[in-house]
């Protein structure tokens, strides 16, 4: 009896474990809804009555016609009167973004085929626009008819009526632009035909770098909701996966106006600000400082020109680094740039400050404009008591070139007769004194100079690289290797101002002047375009830059052999 029993229970665990010994595998596909409207989600389900692994359903078919959202594998197993029967299920949340008829292929897994499913996609009605889903997303945008380089404002709402349980929204998409996210999501309730829903609303900036006819796909939300069931114990169902698009934006993108003077510059706003530390009168010697400032409505501030006045010869002008910024107000994207530098008057008199101008093109009248500071009158008037201040004592500060006392205005006698002279010994002891430091601090530099080119001549040639300006150089040649514009200006500049540290340089025209070297002032300009009329991704002279680098320094290094001209890297 117990060898019998023994044998029923052997061969009834047979059965369990080897069922699909019995039984072939069987695949079916089938969808939620059918027809569906654009940019609304639907299922589509995978079903084979066995257990399966994950990678048995590949996806990428689907691609093709369909935006694939998440997919999720279900796997179950039931006992039935000793019948052992298992399942794998895949779910995939797919969306149409155009109208028509497309077809979901056949799938083979483990040897068996699906069925083929005829989808018809249809445009919403007029009559399906005022019952929307439990979730969906709309889109607009400030201007369809946008200038190239001029900002486009972005936004979406993503309406929800279920329990959100989480999710993301990725920013549109759109070729040959730049896309920002500005400020934070903003939520609120709406009520749309007696549905209460929860929106969320983000912005963004684009900025389209050329012009033509586009399309801005619009943004897509992934993630997962729980719709309400009364009669459920906790009152929610199951979290479902919910993909949806915002629908698609076509944009004209003009191009630059043939009859624009000036830097490309469109906004909606553009103000130029001028402040001084004095109004009205300039002291002799005394350095006074200007900032101007441009604002501008909707651009980046690497748009923002340069500027670099015009001064009468008798005004010295100092520049310091300029300043760029950009920030975010009422969803708009605003950038300044501050230009500063001191003013220091060599002469007495009245003289003219030019007007200084930017052109700029008004996006919402279609129209150039010009921000203007007018010409300005300066009176420059000799110290008080004709004693330079403290203040203008530090005039060598502001330039390491600056000429010594014995070549400027050389002192007259304008003393009386009954002045006592009394402070003329002091000044001129502390003056010998001075001459004499001097002259001892040159010997040693001399001495030291001999010392270390008989300890290292390999080393003694200007043509050498000084080791600030390696690092510029290696940034600047790997710039050059990727067509990188935006690095190989910023290299540049880098480099430009580790050679002469003590004429810092803000823009590319200064080193074309400085460096006077033809074929490289050539690719700089070529450079300049690119960054400036939105063909930044078109640069691609990064080797011919390079070149002219390299041509430049074994240029340089011959130089300083024949001893002609000035090295490329003065000595310190």
């Amino acid at each position: 009896m117990v060898r019998i029993l023994t044998l029923l229970l052997t061969f009834s665990l047979y059965g369990l474990a080897f069922p699909s010994q019995a039984q072939a595998i069987n695949v079916t596909a089938s969808v939620d809804k059918n027809p569906v409207i654009v940019n609304e989600s639907f299922t589509l389900t995978i079903a084979a009555n066995d257990d399966l692994p994950q990678s048995a359903f590949r996806s990428a078919p689907l691609m093709q016609d369909f935006v694939v959202g998440a997919t999720s594998v279900d796997r179950s197993t039931r006992l039935i009167q000793g019948q052992m029967s298992r399942q794998t299920r895949w779910q995939v949340t797919l969306v149409a973004r155009q109208s028509g008829t497309y077809q979901i292929p056949s799938f083979e897994i483990e040897g068996n085929r699906t069925q083929a499913i005829e989808i018809e996609v249809i445009e919403p009605s007029a009559a399906d626009t005022g019952s929307r889903g439990p979730v969906f997303l709309t889109a607009e945008v400030d201007t369809a008819s946008p200038y190239i380089q001029q900002q486009i404002r972005y936004k979406v709402s993503l309406h929800i009526a279920h329990q959100l349980e989480s999710g993301s929204i990725s920013p549109p998409s759109l070729d040959n632009s730049d896309i920002q996210q500005v400020g934070q999501d903003q939520e609120s309730q709406q009520i749309i035909d007696g549905q209460r829903y929860r929106v969320i609303t983000r912005n963004y900036i684009v900025t389209p770098r050329r012009s033509g006819s586009f399309v801005l796909e619009g943004s897509r939300f992934d993630g997962q909701v729980r719709e309400q069931q009364p009669r459920s114990f906790t009152g929610f169902s199951r979290p479902q996966s919910v993909t949806v698009l915002a629908p698609d934006i076509e944009l004209e993108v003009a191009p630059q106006p043939s009859g624009y003077e000036g830097r490309w510059l469109p906004s909606r706003q553009v103000a130029i600000e001028d402040e001084w530390e004095e109004d009205k009168q300039l002291t002799l010697g005394e350095p006074v400082t200007r900032r101007i400032t441009i604002t501008a409505q909707g651009v980046h501030d690497e748009q923002l020109p340069d500027i670099s006045p015009d001064y009468p010869a008798q005004l010295r002008y100092y520049p310091e680094r300029t300043e760029r910024e950009s920030y975010s107000a009422q969803g708009e994207r605003i950038a300044q740039a501050s230009f500063r530098g001191a003013i220091i008057a060599t002469e007495e008199g009245n003289f003219t400050l030019p007007a200084i101008e930017v052109n700029w093109w008004n996006t919402e009248t279609g129209e150039q404009e010009t921000a203007r500071i007018p010409e300005r009158q300066v009176e420059v008037v000799a110290p008080p008591g004709g004693v330079p201040s403290p203040r203008a004592m530090d005039i060598e500060t502001f330039s390491s070139d600056a000429a010594p006392l014995d070549q400027e205005e050389q002192p007259t006698n304008t003393t009386p007769a009954n002045q006592p002279q009394h402070w003329w010994s002091p000044a001129a002891s502390l003056f010998a004194a001075l001459w004499f430091i001097t002259l001892l601090c040159c010997i040693w530099l001399y001495l030291r100079q001999r010392t270390s080119a008989a300890a290292k001549p390999e080393k003694a040639g200007s043509g050498q690289v000084p080791a600030p300006s390696r690092k510029p150089l290696q940034r600047l040649k790997l710039a050059c290797k990727q067509n990188n514009a935006r690095d190989a200006r910023k290299a540049l500049l880098n480099w430009a101002n580790s050679r002469h540290p003590e004429n810092q340089l803000n823009n590319l025209d200064s080193l074309a002047r400085q460096l006077q070297d033809t074929e490289l002032n050539h690719q700089i300009h070529i450079l300049q375009q690119c960054l400036y009329n939105g063909r930044e991704l078109n640069w691609e002279q990064g080797d011919k830059l390079w070149q002219s680098i390299q041509r430049l320094h074994h240029q340089s290094k011959r130089q300083s052999d024949d001893a002609k001209l000035p090295p490329l890297y003065p000595a310190d």
